[in-house]
């Protein structure tokens, strides 16, 4: 039952993350940290941990991966938070198919995003995405995330 409950939280942390990141240009701290305590009260309460150690895994994986990509200023440190924290919920089984969708979903997003400002954008826009040329990383890794935990 939590395990269900948790993973519409994570759908609303990713979306949230997303309008947060698209309005502000930032992903609050404490909406990076919900996915670890949700994933922390799932390893808890879980009667079969060997799985969840390789998610944790994952996660490792990708936080180190998004640390590079952090210091190449290719990515946010909100978004490389953001990031471990879906793969915290990622099966190992199912994580090349959300790193193809991720990798998808950065150039849908690119191509959106330059729809998007093209009709709405504007210098004194209250949402960055129309004020600024940025691509929030949040939205490839929202896909990712709601495509693994709903779709796939």
């Amino acid at each position: 039952m939590f395990a269900q409950l948790a993973a519409y939280a994570m759908g609303a942390v990713l979306i949230g993350a997303m309008v947060f990141e698209a309005r502000t240009g930032r992903i609050p701290n404490w909406l990076t940290l919900v996915p670890v305590g949700l994933f922390v009260i799932l390893l808890v309460i879980s009667a079969d941990r060997s799985a969840m150690l390789w998610q944790l895994g994952l996660g490792a994986v990708a936080f180190a991966i998004g640390i590079l990509l952090y210091a190449t200023a290719g990515m946010g440190a909100g978004a490389v938070k953001l990031l471990a924290g879906v793969a915290l919920f990622v099966p190992l089984s199912k994580g090349w198919l959300a790193l193809g969708v991720f990798v998808g979903a950065i150039f849908a997003s690119a191509i959106l995003i330059k729809l998007l400002r093209k009709s709405f954008a504007s210098e004194d826009s209250e949402w960055l995405i129309f004020a600024k040329a940025v691509l929030p990383m949040s939205w490839p890794i929202g896909a990712a995330g709601l495509a693994v935990l709903f779709v796939l």
